[in-house]
């Protein structure tokens, strides 16, 4: 009969009109918990959903990342189409709304001692966006966070008590541009800043921060501008990484737990294999620290007779020229695997060519 929906067909709606109603990405077990369906029919039917907006071409896309599904806006045509779409709270705004949520609940005139007339101004946008609430209490109004407050920022209850909390336990955190893939795959509440050579919109984004993560060597640099706590975090290495992830979720304390964890196994079978493929590979001759840390954690032998290596930026002769110009854009775990790929497939080209060289002769 016409119009009759098939019970496949009824369950995708299920899950279709989940990713709808969250907003953002999901994981299976969260599906399975809104929808009250087994994991593994979860999975199916969201791959089916992936796969049903890809042939649509449509406005509108299903994407998996990462073991996660996201209904969101085709990025092909995300542009076009910005103006309309929720805006990020500027710094100013977001500041505003910092102070609202650690004093909660907080009197307007208190607000404005602190942040000045500007003040006014915000709490109506705050308001409008559905962020705060402003009940009047004789001369003044009071302050708090609301339900979409919580939502906005993740957070499991939105008491304003409960609020207040967590806002005070939390460190806001920034990080420079290399480290923002890395602060995506933890599931960071995050600002990305330029403490080194800051434009205006830095100086004013970092002032606040709680903690700042940056690259090893540069503390006195970002110190000219940034007066809080700084992380500087190693990341040549996988093992560096980890032990970096563990540092920044202990010294930050707002990380998502499932996605760091995800990211910690791919970290740990990635290099298994990068091990697994080192085994009887030539000795190395590191010609700089960096590369020296890089053989240590393949399990590379390094030799004074090895095969000579040193990072690209050094502009010395060696046979292994290993990739450190990177595009800041590049995930994080692809800048270590493009470091280790060059330094194996290089080791296998050059010991196939001396073998061909020896046999030949």
């Amino acid at each position: 009969m016409a119009g009759e929906v098939s019970e496949d067909e009824e369950l995708s709606a299920v899950v279709e009109a989940a990713l709808f109603a969250a907003g953002r990405p999901l994981s299976i077990a969260e599906i399975a918990e809104a929808t009250d369906l087994p994991a593994r029919a979860v999975r199916s039917l969201a791959d089916g959903l992936v796969r049903e907006y890809s042939e649509r071409c449509g406005g509108i896309e299903i994407r998996e990342f990462e073991d996660r599904y996201v209904m969101q806006v085709r990025s092909s045509v995300a542009e076009r189409v910005s103006k309309v779409g929720p805006k990020e709270l500027e710094a100013p705004l977001l500041r505003t709304l910092a102070i609202i949520a650690y004093n909660q609940p907080m009197a307007q005139r208190e607000l404005a001692r602190i942040r000045g007339n500007k003040s006014y101004s915000h709490v109506k946008e705050l308001e409008d966006r559905g962020l705060i609430q402003a009940a009047k209490m004789g001369r003044t109004k009071i302050i708090t966070t609301t339900k979409t407050f919580a939502e906005y920022f993740g957070l499991d209850f939105d008491d304003p008590d409960f609020v207040k909390r967590v806002m005070k336990e939390r460190k806001r955190l920034g990080v420079t541009p290399m480290y923002r893939s890395l602060a995506e795959r933890m599931g960071l509440a995050f600002a990305v800043v330029n403490p080194y050579n800051p434009y205006k919109n830095d100086i004013e984004a970092m002032k606040s921060l709680d903690l700042l993560i940056i690259a090893p060597g540069y503390q006195e640099r970002a110190k000219e501008h940034y007066s809080g706590e700084l992380l500087e975090a190693s990341v040549r290495t996988f093992t560096q990484l980890k032990e970096t992830i563990n540092l920044i979720a202990e010294k930050s304390g707002r990380f998502d737990q499932e996605k760091t964890e995800s990211l910690q196994a791919e970290i740990d079978a990635l290099l298994a294999d990068y091990r697994g493929r080192a085994i009887g590979a030539r000795p190395i001759r590191p010609l700089s620290p960096m590369i020296q840390e890089i053989a240590l954690d393949l399990g590379v032998l390094t030799d004074e007779d090895g095969i000579s290596a040193a990072p690209d930026y050094m502009g010395v002769e060696a046979e292994i020229q290993v990739p450190t110009h990177q595009p800041y854009e590049m995930d994080i775990i692809d800048r270590i695997r493009e470091r280790y790929e060059a330094i194996l497939k290089s080791l296998n080209d050059i010991g196939s060519s001396k073998e061909a060289d020896k046999n030949g002769g």
